[in-house]
């Protein structure tokens, strides 16, 4: 695996792992802050709990160490050895794992959510970037997690304008700093043709649909002003699924309550495929990527709402869940 390395590193040591690898493997989902990672090595050196595992994959000339190349930044949180084949499992996440180790004491967000959010979040001494979200908080939060924050943040965005983010791993020539990316602005965009599809379906969810949206605006714990927006074609043919969304003080409860039942009131059309692919420049792919599958006559978008990656032999093997965007 010359284009492809694992390093290990706590403190000073530094191990390569790469050789001793037999299974590497990791995964994204939506709503979460950080991807996962399971690897098996035999002959292992020592490594402990709380190292750090790079992964780099050859994205560009010169050393596969450089930091351009780097896909993976995180701890180990769990070691497992077996005791027959001495093969040993770890158990791996992002750095931004940490966020979701820690609590704030009852945080108060009030102005722009997203400078609010990033502010929040920096104070902690973590590089956490964030773009205007498009809304205003004046929300004292109980003592929860800070990923529990940011989550709760990005939920409410949706809310309002229905676009869903996602938190990524930005790694710089002398650290990394994490920031928050709205779905589908990835620059690398992966294109799937069918030769590189070995499983594929397709179908529709109603998880997240809504046909009835009532947007509440709360003052002093009464309710100061109301709208109810419904599809009634939706209803007919879907039932009837309401969402309750609370709004700001200078926001308008009609505006919200429509521009939520817009991104809302449609059944999703979903697909799964599993990819076979040797492009080290999609080692990054991860839940929130906008993907492009060759299609008959045509070619289609995608969010990616959920992956999991395996290497292997130079090929990577993904496994993708999707969510219809347009068609191109």
């Amino acid at each position: 695996m010359a284009d492809f390395a694992v390093v290990y590193g706590k403190g000073a040591v530094r191990h390569v792992l790469t050789d001793g690898i037999t299974d590497i493997s990791w995964s994204s989902s939506r709503d979460e802050i950080t991807r996962s990672m399971t690897i098996r090595l035999r002959s292992a050196p020592a490594v402990k709990v709380a190292g750090m595992l790079m992964c780099f994959a050859k994205r560009i000339g010169g050393q596969v160490t450089h930091h351009k190349n780097q896909f993976w930044h995180g701890p180990i949180i769990s070691s497992k050895l077996n005791d027959w084949t001495e093969e040993l499992e770890l158990e791996v996440r992002e750095i931004s794992w940490y966020l979701a180790k820690n609590k704030g004491t009852r945080p108060y967000l009030k102005g722009n959510a997203g400078a609010e959010l990033q502010r929040y979040i920096s104070s902690t001494g973590i590089d956490f970037r964030c773009p205007a979200l498009g809304f205003t908080l004046d929300e004292r939060y109980s003592t929860m997690l800070y990923s529990e924050v940011i989550l709760d943040v990005l939920q409410k965005a949706y809310e309002r304008s229905g676009y869903k983010y996602y938190v990524d791993v930005v790694r710089t020539d002398t650290g990394f700093y994490l920031q928050v990316v709205r779905e589908g602005k990835n620059t690398v965009v992966p294109i799937f043709v069918p030769e590189q599809i070995t499983e594929s379906s397709r179908g529709f969810s109603i998880e997240e649909t809504y046909t009835v949206v009532t947007a509440e605006k709360w003052k002093d714990d009464k309710l100061a002003s109301s709208s109810t927006k419904v599809n009634a074609e939706a209803v007919k043919t879907l039932g009837r699924m309401q969402e309750i969304v609370e709004v700001e003080e200078n926001e308008s409860p009609a505006t919200i309550a429509a521009q939520h039942l817009k991104a809302l009131s449609a059944p999703t059309q979903t697909r799964s495929i599993t990819v076979r692919h040797e492009d080290h420049k999609l080692s990054q792919l991860r839940a929130g990527w906008i993907v492009i599958t060759k299609e008959t006559g045509h070619y289609a978008k995608w969010i990616v709402s959920s992956e999991q990656t395996s290497y292997r032999n130079g090929e990577y093997t993904v496994q993708l869940d999707l969510e219809r965007r347009e068609v191109k």
